[in-house]
């Protein structure tokens, strides 16, 4: 950096002025042709952040200027992502009890509906806690009658209190474990009013979708603790998650429009909007998840399948420059805004880039301003 005063610059201190008056030999290196060019000649005095050049000075030839203004820019980003279930359309289904496989009524790519039987399961466990709701059922029933003709004995004035408070003590706690054996069924996703000990146990679907995996297998013995034997999905609508880097979070937003590209069809995209934006940052990646919802209906996104994510998000105002007005010192970005004839003024920016060799202006300038889009390094 060279400091060296102008000749007509009457608010010089003496010791700039008898600097000056020895003509020091100091060089500075032009930066565009390799050339050292005498720093007398340039006629430039650098203070701080301000930059003091005459207009007749060699340098001026190097600087090109413009006034920024605000307007509309839809910003696309590219980034990858991958297909996955919608939360709740993805069933992988075993046996709740432990028991062994006598039937199954589904084929893989077959369309069910919730309640479709899948298969039938002959199970020992299941048989006694259907027995135990049948007789919690059958005793409640009891209490209740017993309950009932006391209440009307007492009502007649004929009754005993102690045996009416017996037979109400009786009724609740019945009523209880009648209670507490229906919660076992329902946890299996079994409907107590279809409670018969004369039918087998048959496992049903809890979604609606397609059969994408089958290994049902007649005859095959599993525990409770059984890895899945089938999973039904519904792929009618999808998540694409796609990863977006955190200095890219700026540029996207809730419900912009989205497009997604495949390798097998990459001229026929599917589109989609942004449901979710992540808040939980990987620390590694410095990215985060976003949520694509797309429509599926012809099954062509397959759950897994990896694919590119174009996002469109339109900023109502915004400043875009030149990618050569912004210079980088260390981990500031800062550019030169022109604040008179002779002087420029160092402003340090936040900028994202875009297509084009272009600069989406964050924060640090304002609509307006002149700026240095060209020949910057000239006066750092």
């Amino acid at each position: 950096m060279v400091h060296i005063a102008a000749c007509n610059n009457t608010g010089n201190s003496k010791s700039d002025a008898k600097n000056s008056d020895k003509r020091m030999k100091v060089k500075s290196r032009n930066h565009h042709n390799g050339e050292a060019v005498p720093a007398e000649s340039c006629r430039i005095l650098v203070r701080g952040d301000s930059v003091f050049i005459k207009e007749n000075s060699p340098v001026c030839s190097k600087l090109k200027i413009q006034t920024v203004s605000s307007r509309e820019y839809l910003v696309e980003l590219t980034t990858a992502g991958v297909v996955r279930p919608l939360s709740g359309h993805l069933a992988e289904i075993s046996t709740p009890f432990e028991g062994r496989i006598e039937k199954s009524f589904i084929k893989l790519g077959q369309k069910v509906n919730k309640g479709t039987p899948l298969f039938e399961v002959s199970s020992s466990d299941y048989l006694e806690s259907l027995r135990m709701y049948l007789q919690a059922l059958r005793e409640k029933e009891l209490a209740d009658k017993n309950y009932r003709r006391k209440k009307d004995l007492m009502d007649s004035g004929v009754g005993s209190g102690k045996e009416y408070e017996e037979a109400k003590l009786q009724f609740d706690l019945s009523d209880k474990e009648l209670e507490k054996a229906a919660a076992i069924l329902k946890i299996y996703n079994i409907n107590p009013a279809d409670a018969d000990l004369g039918q087998p146990l048959i496992i049903r679907s809890p979604i609606s979708g397609e059969i994408v995996e089958d290994n049902v297998i007649v005859g095959q013995y599993l525990k409770s603790d059984s890895d899945p034997v089938t999973t039904i999905a519904d792929l009618d609508n999808v998540w694409i998650v796609a990863r977006v880097k955190e200095k890219d979070l700026g540029t996207i937003g809730l419900q912009d429009e989205v497009k997604v590209f495949t390798e097998g069809n990459p001229g026929n995209p599917v589109n989609g909007s942004v449901d979710y934006i992540g808040n939980m940052m990987d620390e590694q990646t410095r990215s985060v998840e976003v949520y694509i919802e797309c429509n599926n209906a012809e099954h062509f996104l397959k759950s897994g399948m990896f694919v590119t994510v174009r996002f469109y998000h339109n900023l109502p105002e915004v400043m875009i420059i030149p990618g050569s007005s912004v210079l980088q010192d260390f981990d500031k970005s800062y550019l030169y805004v022109k604040e008179g004839p002779d002087l420029y003024i160092k402003r340090e920016v936040t900028v994202t880039s875009i297509p084009d060799k272009k600069l989406i202006v964050n924060s640090g300038l304002e609509p307006g301003k002149t700026i240095v889009t060209e020949g910057a390094i000239y006066l750092h």
